[in-house]
C-alpha cells in the first residue's frame, strides 16, 4: 500500500474516531440534561397534584380525585396516575377499571416509605418510565399515596433528532477531512519518496549519495539525518575493509564505536591475561594422521573461543596448541580478573568433557594447563599498515605465560597479587614461592580450586 494512501487512511480513521467520540459524548450529555429536566418537570406535576389531592382525600371526594387524575393525563408525557388511600386501595386511577382495587405495583419498583421516591424502570411496549411516589399526609397523618408515571418518549425523540443531526455533521466533517488528508499525505510523501530512493541507493552499496534537505521541519531533519547516516556508512565501509586484521568480535565492536581506534599506538590498561596450553600435544599428534590432528585442534579451539566469549573476554591469538585470552581490554570490566578465573574453570570443565568423549571413542585423552596474571599492560594494535593485530604486551603478560608453563595437567595457576583481587570469590590452594624465568625474586603462586558457593 503506498505511503500516501496509508497516511490518508490514518488521518481519516483518526478524524472519524474523534468525531464519533465527540458526538457520543455530546449526545450522552444531552441525554443527562433532558432526563434531569424531565425528572424536574414530573416532580413538579406530582407535587402539585399531591397538594390538590390531600383535601379531597380527607373529605372522601372521589369525584374530585378522578377529575384531578383526568386533568393530569392531558400531559402527553404522563403515562399513568394513581391515588390510593392509606391501605393501598386505588381511589382514583388513569385506568378506571382499577379504581376500588388494591393497587399492584410493578415488580422492579421498591415500596413507598415516608419519603418521596423516584425510580426508573422498563415497561414492555411503552419503554422506560420514571415513577414518582409521594406519601400523602394531612396534619402529619398519612392518608394515602400518589403514584405518577412519566414517559421518556420525548427524550428518545429529542435524542433521535440530535443523533441524526450529529450523523449529518459527522459525515460532512469526515468528507472534508478526507480531502485534507489526501492533500497532506501528498505533501508529506513527496520528500519521503525521495528518502526511499536514497535508501535503495544505500542498499545497492552507493554510500556516496547525498539528498537535498527540502525544509527545516521534521522531514528536513530526517533527510539531514539520512545524509549523516550515509556519511557514517562510508566511514564504516572503510572500517569493514580492515576487519580481516582483527580476530575478536569485541575488537570489531570497539572499532565501530570509535573509528579513531585504528592506530598503531597503544595505551596502558589494567588487564588480566590467560594462557592455556594442551599438555603432551606433540607426542599425541605424532601418533595421529594430519586429519585427526586438525579435527582435535578445531574441537579444542571451538571450546576455548566459546568459553572466552561467554565471559566477555577477547581471544588474543592462537599459539599452536594453545591460546591467549585477555580480559579488561579492549572492553573494560571491573571484575575482569574474576571473569578470567571463571573462564579458566569453565575451560577445564569443558576439556574434561571433551576428553571423556575422546576416551569413549577410543582416542587419547587431552589435558590443559592454564596460567593467569593481572596487572598493567600496553594494549593496542601492533604490526604494519598491511597487517595489524590487537594484543597486549608487558611484564604481566610474560608472567601469565610463565605460570602456564609451570602448570601441571588440569591445573590453574595464578600469581599472589592476582589471587588477592579475587580471594573473596575464589577458592585456591597456596603453593608457596616459585622462581619463574624473567623474575629476580620468587613470587607467591596459588592453584585455583573453584569458585566459592558454586
Amino acid at each position: 500500500m503506498p505511503l500516501k494512501l496509508k497516511l490518508s487512511l490514518i488521518v481519516t480513521v483518526l478524524l472519524t474516531l474523534t468525531v464519533i467520540l465527540v458526538s457520543a459524548m455530546l449526545l450522552r450529555q444531552q441525554q443527562k440534561t433532558l432526563t434531569a429536566e424531565m425528572v424536574k418537570r414530573g416532580l413538579t406535576i406530582a407535587q402539585n397534584l399531591a397538594a390538590s389531592a390531600k383535601q379531597s382525600l380527607v373529605s372522601d371526594d372521589d369525584l374530585t380525585l378522578n377529575l384531578l387524575v383526568k386533568d393530569a393525563m392531558k400531559d402527553p408525557d404522563v403515562a399513568y396516575v394513581a391515588i390510593t388511600d392509606e391501605k393501598g386501595k386505588a381511589l382514583a386511577h388513569s385506568d378506571v377499571g382499577l379504581v376500588g382495587h388494591r393497587l399492584e405495583r410493578a415488580a422492579p419498583l421498591a415500596p413507598l416509605g415516608n419519603e418521596l421516591l423516584v425510580q426508573t424502570y422498563e415497561v414492555a411496549g411503552t419503554g422506560e418510565l420514571i415513577d414518582f411516589s409521594l406519601p400523602l399526609t394531612f396534619r402529619n397523618i398519612r392518608v394515602g399515596a400518589l403514584y405518577l408515571g412519566f414517559s421518556q418518549r420525548s427524550i428518545a425523540a429529542a435524542l433521535a433528532r440530535a443523533r441524526n443531526n450529529a450523523i449529518l455533521i459527522s459525515v460532512a466533517m469526515v468528507l472534508l477531512g478526507i480531502g485534507g488528508a489526501v492533500t497532506l499525505a501528498s505533501f508529506l510523501s513527496r520528500p519521503i519518496s525521495q528518502l526511499m530512493e536514497g535508501t535503495r541507493a544505500i542498499a545497492d552499496g552507493n554510500f556516496s549519495i547525498t539528498l537535498h534537505v527540502p525544509s527545516r521541519d521534521e522531514i528536513g531533519a530526517l533527510t539531514h539525518s539520512f545524509n549523516e547516516m550515509a556519511a557514517s556508512l562510508r566511514e564504516k565501509d572503510a572500517i569493514k575493509r580492515a576487519f580481516t586484521r582483527y580476530v575478536a568480535r569485541e575488537v570489531v565492536t570497539e572499532i565501530l564505536k570509535d573509528p579513531d581506534k585504528i592506530v598503531l599506538t597503544g595505551e596502558r590498561r589494567d588487564v588480566t591475561v590467560l594462557f592455556c596450553d594442551v599438555r603432551g600435544f606433540t607426542s599425541i599428534s605424532e601418533r595421529l594422521p594430519p586429519e585427526e590432528v586438525v579435527a582435535m585442534l578445531n574441537a579444542f579451539y571451538t571450546l576455548m573461543i566459546d568459553t572466552t566469549f561467554k565471559y566477555d573476554g577477547t581471544l588474543d591469538k592462537f599459539l599452536g596448541d594453545g591460546v591467549m585470552a585477555v580480559f579488561g581490554a579492549p572492553i573494560y570490566h571491573g571484575d575482569h580478573s574474576l571473569r578470567a578465573v571463571r573462564t579458566a574453570l569453565a575451560m577445564q570443565a569443558g576439556m574434561r568433557e571433551l576428553s571423556a568423549r575422546r576416551v569413549a571413542e577410543g582416542k587419547a585423552p587431552l589435558t590443559i594447563g592454564i596460567g593467569i596474571n593481572a596487572g598493567d599492560a600496553v594494549a593496542g594494535s601492533v604490526g604494519t599498515e598491511a597487517r595489524m593485530e590487537y594484543t597486549v604486551v608487558g611484564d604481566s603478560v610474560n608472567l601469565a605465560a610463565r605460570l602456564e608453563s609451570a602448570a601441571k595437567p588440569g591445573q590453574i595457576l595464578i600469581a599472589g597479587a592476582t589471587y588477592a583481587r579475587v580471594r573473596d570469590a575464589v577458592q585456591a590452594r597456596a603453593l608457596g614461592p616459585m622462581k619463574v624465568k624473567g623474575k629476580e625474586e620468587e613470587i607467591d603462586v596459588y592453584a585455583v580450586v573453584g569458585v566459592r558457593g558454586a
